[in-house]
């Protein structure tokens, strides 16, 4: 995160190859932005219902992961992959800035089945995933974890990473190698690398690559330094401890959060843990065929409806649900203009880059 993210200015614009990505790269500008100078009259009914929100809401930030149910069973589970924006605020501002990573994506995707299925959510009422999303939740764990082991072979020769420029390079970082195994008791340490970051929201923060070997089968584990929620701009957030463990609670509602964690490293800091995972879930942001474009509608929908699940089961969303339910067209009309102007803004700096 840059300065000018803080003081509410675009960054990474020359980065950013479309206006989906430049948007997506500034969930920070994004919470500063509506903090101190976006026209937010129109939703002065909504803002004082708050709770938990994702913070940077959008179709890459739900995904399927392999997720074990707290003393129960492991398997493919759709959910929100990256909550290290989470944080607490108003409801409305969460989905507001989903709708506005949607809409950047240009006029494909329209608004108000999007706010259809958030509000389906908010009420407590699961949609059916899209039929590929299905097929991919009917994976079992152990095709998954193939998938996994074949990628990290992929990515290495003989226990040494494959190390290319931007990609994977040699570890340089100050965190001495057998703090980073300690992590990693039940495994052997094969290797270390540096993820460089040239884009995106974690563009300054430090990640490292782990090449772990188990007993039957080598992954990948990824350590990324961990940096103060965007939420933050917005608001004061609880202690991290605390902040983390409502998180789980929101997003991951009875599943094991070890699978997403937060380490303590001596001379580092605090860094999230967590899996190098493969991708099972292709957005087809730029596509012009008509079958995806139809799967982006579809999931976009879907997405919508998980982060209303999420917001609706938290204990101050009643209220919330009930002034949204009463006049469904006001909530429209009131999300429409603050949507509007953020992308006009967002184009602006894009054409100017």
């Amino acid at each position: 995160m840059s300065m000018s993210a803080t003081q509410g200015q675009f960054d990474q614009v020359s980065a950013s190859r479309d206006l989906s990505q430049l948007i997506r790269s500034n969930t920070h500008q994004y919470w500063t932005y509506v903090k101190h100078q976006a026209d937010l009259s129109g939703l002065n009914r909504y803002l004082p219902f708050e709770g938990m929100l994702a913070g940077d809401p959008h179709m890459g930030n739900f995904s399927i992961l392999p997720l074990k149910r707290v003393g129960g069973s492991n398997r493919m589970r759709f959910v929100n992959v990256d909550f290290d924006d989470a944080g607490r605020g108003p409801f409305i501002l969460d989905i507001v800035r989903y709708l506005i990573a949607a809409k950047s994506l240009g006029r494909k995707i329209r608004k108000r089945p999007l706010e259809r299925g958030y509000l389906s959510g908010l009420a407590g009422k699961e949609l059916d995933p899209p039929k590929k999303i299905s097929a991919l939740l009917a994976m079992t764990v152990a095709d998954y974890d193939e998938m996994v082991a074949r990628y990290a072979d992929r990515k290495s020769a003989q226990n040494r990473f494959k190390f290319k420029d931007g990609e994977i390079e040699p570890y340089t970082a100050k965190i001495s190698r057998s703090t980073i195994e300690r992590l990693f008791a039940a495994e052997k340490v094969l290797d270390l690398a540096i993820r460089p970051e040239d884009r995106g929201g974690s563009v300054n923060q430090l990640r490292i690559w782990v090449l772990v070997e188990g007993r039957k089968s080598r992954r990948i584990m990824e350590l990324k330094q961990y940096s103060k929620s965007a939420l933050g701009n917005y608001r004061d957030q609880p202690p991290v401890r605390d902040w983390l463990n409502e998180v789980r609670r929101t997003f991951w509602p009875g599943l094991d959060g070890s699978a997403y964690d937060l380490v303590d490293l001596p001379g580092g800091g605090l860094f999230w843990l967590r899996e190098k995972h493969v991708s099972l879930v292709d957005v087809p942001y730029s596509s012009k065929k008509s079958s995806e474009i139809a799967f982006l509608d579809e999931l976009a929908i879907y997405d919508a409806n998980v982060l209303g699940l999420a917001h609706g089961r938290q204990p101050g969303a009643a209220p919330y649900r009930a002034i949204v339910e009463k006049d469904a067209e006001a909530f429209h009309d009131a999300i429409k203009p603050v949507v509007k102007a953020y992308l006009e803004l967002a184009r602006e700096h894009f054409r100017g880059k």
